[in-house]
Parts: C-alpha cells; sequence; structure tokens
C-alpha cells in the first residue's frame, strides 16, 4: 500500500471529445508500441457525460496520482488514443453543489 507504483485510481480524458473508450482496455505510457508491450494500467469505466458534453473515464494506473496532467495511449487496431490523466472527480470537485 506504500509503494508510489501501485495502482491507483485516477480519470481519464480523450483528446477527441467524441470517443469512448472501451472497458478493459489497456493503458501505455507512449505511442506506438507494438504488443507485447507491459501495460501500465486498464480503463474500469467508460460514459460518455450529457453534463460535461465529452467522454470521461475511471482507470486503474501504476502511480496513478503523481500521472495527473500527463498523456497516456490506449493502443487500439485503428490506432492509438491519447488520453489526458485527471482527478477521478469529474463533476463539481469543490462540492459547490451540495453545500448550496
Amino acid at each position: 500500500m506504500r509503494s508510489p507504483d501501485r495502482k491507483q485510481l485516477v480519470g481519464l480524458r480523450t483528446q477527441d471529445p467524441a470517443v469512448v473508450l472501451e472497458e478493459g482496455a489497456q493503458l501505455v505510457d507512449a505511442p506506438g508500441l507494438k504488443p507485447p508491450m507491459k501495460p501500465i494500467g486498464h480503463v474500469s469505466s467508460s460514459y460518455r457525460s450529457a453534463a460535461l458534453g465529452h467522454s470521461i473515464a475511471l482507470a486503474m494506473v501504476a502511480g496513478g496520482r503523481a500521472r495527473i496532467g500527463q498523456a497516456l495511449y490506449v493502443p487500439t487496431p485503428a490506432g492509438d488514443i491519447a488520453v489526458t490523466v485527471t482527478s477521478p472527480v469529474f463533476h463539481d470537485p469543490e462540492g459547490a453543489r451540495l453545500h448550496a
């Protein structure tokens, strides 16, 4: 539990807001990698957010919290999908709606 490289829950935002990631998709830290490659995490859930107007995803990523703001990639047969690591809280992170 103390290892900084343990998998941690993070949010993902695709660079193309219309792309919804496939659940279970693997994440890598560089584009263009060919199998066999070592994934650093995986997508645990992915949806299109009507409230935010773009797709969102949650993922378990090695050293996840330290990677917030970094670009990662989801390799697919059609090419890599670029994502940005974010906080797993997408809507109202300050809790303003809760305390209104």
